[in-house]
């Protein structure tokens, strides 16, 4: 069984560009997927403390965003972040500016088959 719309927590896949502000700071990164929960940010060396507050800012459309959220985990590539507070209307902003090849996918639910 199939739905025809996407699941609400389904990640956007996105590549762009974003900045995140840590204490006077801004750094660049590349906004990698999205939630409304929060973001996986692309980095090339940045590593910031878990647990600390930051400021995404993305363009999207004619709007720039800008979101308060707080460091989940690093890597030496690549920062998440969950936001202070829910973002469904960048969630939704993301997905209607980008074509279909490049939306969340679909939710499916996987029913199992007899294997004969």
């Amino acid at each position: 069984m199939s739905h025809n719309h996407a699941c609400p927590n389904n990640p956007v896949n996105l590549l762009l560009p974003a900045q995140i502000g840590y204490h006077g700071r801004t750094f660049s990164a590349t906004l990698g997927s999205l939630t409304a929960e929060g973001a996986l940010l692309e980095t090339h060396a940045l590593t910031l403390p878990v647990g600390m507050e930051v400021e995404l800012s993305v363009a999207l459309g004619q709007s720039t965003w800008q979101i308060k959220a707080v460091i989940t985990h690093t890597t030496p590539h690549e920062i998440g972040i969950l936001f202070r507070e829910t973002q469904h209307k960048l969630r939704a902003a993301a997905r209607n500016e980008f074509q279909p090849g490049f939306r969340s996918i679909p939710c499916t639910i996987m029913e199992p088959a007899a294997i004969g």
